[in-house]
């Protein structure tokens, strides 16, 4: 069954904690936290204060997206906010393979992330251990955008690459995802929908229950 992952990024923030309950009503799986440094991306999004109090009202996992130059400097901070998962790019500035290695032994999980023009390949060498790799279906920094659909290319290569080797990582896509487009990806292998204006631009539990009957 597909697993759904609101994006809190387009959520109403001063009814947080109603939306969070309301979106698990409706069965998400997990929430997405999209993590902006205003220099990785030219936007700026939640710290871990913001994490801590999603936290204290979700009982699903917390996925956080590291948008972000250095995400070595600052996954700890989240950890301890209460987030589950940290999914970085390949793109950012650090040394993914230690960065990794560093999670694992927390405890924690992680995923790779690629830009829409990243070649999958360019992470193959990460997959192995992953528990997510993160197909970006717009290009990080903004939500509303519209799907690229040069990206399901990447989840195809990456079905093909993860069912070759006998992986048991995950292909989440992220961006421009509704009903339409989700089914696409699905189609093409991903496991994992990311939705944000589309589930929290109408009704909740209608716009969740329909990406999980994909």
């Amino acid at each position: 069954m597909v697993i759904i992952s609101p994006s809190i990024i387009s959520s109403n923030l001063t009814q947080l904690g109603e939306q969070v309950k309301l979106s698990e009503a409706a069965h998400a799986d997990m929430f997405h936290l999209d993590v902006m440094d205003g220099h990785f991306v030219p936007n700026l999004t939640m710290g871990p204060d913001l994490v801590k109090a999603i936290r204290s009202v979700a009982t699903v996992p917390l996925e956080v997206h590291l948008m972000v130059e250095k995400p070595d400097k600052y996954w700890r901070k989240f950890s301890e906010a209460g987030a589950d998962i940290f999914l970085i790019h390949y793109e950012s500035l650090c040394n993914i393979h230690e960065t990794f290695r560093e999670i694992k032994n927390s405890g924690k999980k992680y995923g790779i992330v690629i830009n829409p023009d990243t070649p999958f390949s360019k992470v193959e060498q990460y997959l192995d251990g992953a528990y997510i790799v993160l197909i970006m279906s717009v290009y990080p920094g903004f939500s509303g955008q519209s799907f690229i659909e040069m990206s399901l290319d990447n989840v195809k290569k990456v079905r093909e690459f993860i069912n070759k080797n006998d992986l048991e990582t995950m292909i989440e896509i992220d961006g421009g995802i509704n009903e339409i487009t989700g089914k696409k990806a699905l189609d093409a292998g991903a496991d994992i929908l990311v939705s944000a204006s589309y589930i929290y631009g109408g009704n909740i539990s209608e716009r969740i229950g329909k990406l999980k009957s994909l």
